[in-house]
């Protein structure tokens, strides 16, 4: 008797934890949604780092908005969907920092801009001092972009006026009207002349421009976590997908990527 009962409790058991089973579905994990906001010429990279996280990061969707760094760093306190900022200005990150709308900025990687010309180089543009020539139509960043301050930093230090000058709002911008030759040299980043799929061509500088392209024409990435997109019931999981971001793009994986685009991974 004591036998049966016994096989008749588990059976019990089994039928009322086969019961749970059915009534009681584990519940999905709400997925983590990461905004983040980076300058334009950033777009290669993170695209590919963001695509080494999602797969590691399977509960993260990462949402990435490019956009002037002046006008995202402005608009940062009125945002409660970024978590991350990555800026090309050292600038803005700093008004930013000021007014606590990001937080722990790190310097990760830098640019710098080239000459470039269409693909043929059918005007004959040899250096910097060529930017000066009247009949060349020549393209530049707006001076109020990191590349127009980088670019004007450049033409100072290497005593360069040019005369026909068409302004554009960005590099990548101003490297596709020189792509469909509508600008006959112009001066971009070097991360847009390697995305240009051999449309634009850098011109290769020697001895003092080389110098002084590398030295006054660059620019800094900085990376900074963003604290108001953490004020939602999701926060605390957002601020640690936002670390776990930042750890990736400054890794050995990320400086690879940022590499591949053409940008220069600081030293660790």
């Amino acid at each position: 008797m004591g036998r049966r009962q016994g096989v008749a409790v588990v059976g019990v058991a089994l039928v009322c934890s086969g019961f749970a089973c059915a009534t009681e579905e584990p519940k999905a994990a709400v997925p983590v949604s990461l905004g983040v906001a980076a300058a334009p010429s950033l777009s290669e990279a993170f695209i590919e780092i963001i695509g080494i996280f999602e797969e590691e990061n399977p509960e993260v969707r990462v949402h990435l908005e490019l956009g002037r760094s002046d006008d995202i760093a402005e608009g940062l306190s009125d945002r409660n969907d970024l978590n991350v900022f990555a800026s090309a200005s050292e600038e803005a990150m700093a008004l930013a920092v000021e007014r606590r709308t990001a937080t722990d900025p790190q310097i990760f990687a830098g640019n710098h801009v080239v000459v470039a010309v269409p693909s043929g180089n059918y005007r004959g543009v040899r250096g910097l001092g060529d930017l000066a020539r009247p009949e060349l139509r020549v393209g530049l960043c707006a001076l109020d972009a990191p590349c127009g301050k980088a670019t004007e930093k450049l033409l100072a230090a290497a005593g360069v006026r040019p005369t026909d000058v068409t302004w554009e709002s960005g590099s990548r911008a101003l490297s596709a009207r020189l792509a469909d030759n509508e600008m006959d040299v112009g001066l971009v980043y070097r991360t847009d002349v390697a995305s240009s799929n051999g449309w634009v061509a850098p011109v290769g500088l020697e001895g003092r421009e080389r110098d002084l392209m590398q030295a006054a024409g660059t620019v800094r990435y900085v990376l900074a976590r963003v604290p108001g997109g953490e004020n939602g019931p999701g926060g605390e999981a957002e601020r640690v997908a936002a670390d776990e971001f930042r750890q990736l793009v400054s890794s050995d994986r990320g400086r690879r990527a940022l590499e591949s685009a053409g940008l220069e991974p600081l030293p660790e």
